[in-house]
């Protein structure tokens, strides 16, 4: 403004268009400069400029992700698809893979963010993987994967949680590279994990500025990239926003979720809180039930997929019927695409049915079932003093055979829960599907679905 380059005035250049240029100093971008400057153009739905359109480092899978966000299916993928579990790899990893966090994001003075959960998370997960890794590999661990997230203050608790198990961070030689997407530009690894802090708590919209954050990030990535994060701000978005495509990337295979042990909440133990740790399905059972018996005002259950029979087989359905006569609301949320995503078109008609037969008969008993869109989190909520987050789905999952998991949750009891459980329910509720056009008219108990939650 002060050397008259934006005027304000109409049909002068805005500071956006300057900045497309390449030319700030906020946003500046020597490819930038160089694409503003040539007289080639040779796509006019790309930007300016040549292009290699034979895409050979990552595998087909990975590197469609970038040609549906940035290319517009322009790129040619010549490595190749991904093998598949079946093939005989040993400690397969799925080529777009993610492990659900559910952490807090926090603001820096400084303007900047961390998630420490997140942080310790990847730490634990590269020291439990350390050997698998580079015996796959046949090279040091520091050759083999990178980590990229969005902010400065989260390369820093990265290095912090790699440091106290014995990783080595930084930019020397024989130092793992984690850093804000610059730190792997131009360069490449085997596994890229991408960190990208935001949860339930903040607006995620940072990542959405811009398509190339995403796309450098994936596109470092030679043979499987792994997000760690809060899968709810993954999925918060409309398709076509850049967290949107990755979210339709992660989640259209069942087997991209990756199974980790959940890490305690730094900041959700404090002396008035108690945490201590579920095991396998008993465990996991037994708390709910004794939740249900114990609860005074309000019992709130998110499970991804529900099984009516199932809750009936564990005593859940009787539980929660006996505490709907103590006069205790007593809620489940659950996502109604998972319930019924299958290929075949047969069998989604068949789980189309039985879902909401399953609802009817839920809400018929007086147990309010809300559906809400995209959910990953599998949690407890009792009042406002207990908070239960794990891997568990709790109305849905085997209790024996060979589908049966080793699951954990962490179970917090206290009275500093209050913000970290207003903060999961108005996520809920951000997220709920308001139509609900299954609701038996002649319910015997018929729950005010549309009351708020908090």
């Amino acid at each position: 403004m002060s050397f008259g380059l934006l005027t304000g005035a109409e049909n002068t250049m805005t500071y956006e268009e300057l900045a497309s240029t390449g030319k700030t100093a906020a946003s500046g971008s020597v490819m930038r400069v160089a694409q503003h400057a040539t007289r080639y153009h040779a796509d006019p739905e790309l930007d300016r400029g040549l292009y290699l359109y034979e895409h050979r480092r990552c595998y087909d899978d990975i590197i469609e992700f970038s040609n549906k966000l940035c290319y517009h299916g322009k790129l040619l993928p010549r490595r190749g698809s991904a093998p598949s579990p079946h093939d005989g790899t040993p400690e397969y990893l799925p080529p777009m893979a993610y492990v659900h966090v559910d952490g807090i994001c926090q603001s820096l003075p400084a303007g900047s963010r961390r998630n420490l959960l997140e942080a310790e998370t990847i730490a634990a997960w590269l020291i439990a993987n350390r050997g698998m890794l580079e015996m796959k590999y046949g090279t040091p661990l520091h050759k083999i994967v990178g980590i990229v997230t969005p902010f400065s203050g989260q390369v820093s608790a990265i290095e912090a949680a790699c440091e106290k198990v014995g990783i080595e961070v930084g930019r020397e030689d024989g130092q793992l590279t984690a850093g804000t997407v610059h730190a792997l530009q131009g360069a490449e690894r085997h596994i890229v994990i991408f960190s990208p802090v935001y949860s339930k708590h903040e607006d995620g919209r940072f990542i959405d500025k811009s398509t190339s954050m995403l796309n450098v990030a994936v596109s470092r990535a030679k043979d499987s990239f792994i997000v760690f994060g809060d899968m709810d701000a993954i999925d918060a978005v409309s398709a076509t926003e850049p967290r949107g495509v990755l979210a339709r990337f992660l989640f259209k295979n069942p087997g991209n979720a990756l199974t980790f042990e959940h890490r305690r909440r730094a900041d959700l133990q404090t002396t008035k809180t108690v945490v201590s740790q579920l095991r396998d399905a008993a465990g996991h059972d037994a708390f709910l039930l004794h939740t249900l018996s114990q609860v005074k005002r309000t019992f709130q259950i998110v499970t991804p997929w529900l099984r009516l029979e199932r809750t009936k087989e564990i005593g859940a359905f009787d539980a929660m019927l006996e505490a709907i006569d103590r006069g205790i609301d007593v809620e489940v949320y659950t996502d109604p695409q998972l319930n019924i995503e299958d290929a075949r078109a047969d069998a989604r008609k068949r789980k189309l049915t039985q879902l909401l037969a399953d609802v009817r008969a839920f809400r018929d008993a007086g147990i309010a079932v809300t559906f809400v869109r995209k959910v990953h989190s599998k949690l407890i909520i009792g009042d406002d003093d207990v908070y239960c987050v794990g891997s568990f789905n709790w109305l849905s999952a085997q209790r024996a055979g060979e589908y049966a998991r080793h699951e954990t949750s962490l179970l917090y009891r206290g009275s500093d829960l209050l913000q970290e459980i207003l903060a999961v329910r108005k996520s809920l509720l951000q997220r709920r599907i308001l139509q609900t056009p299954y609701v038996d008219e002649h319910s015997r108990r018929r729950p005010n679905l549309e009351r708020p939650v908090i």
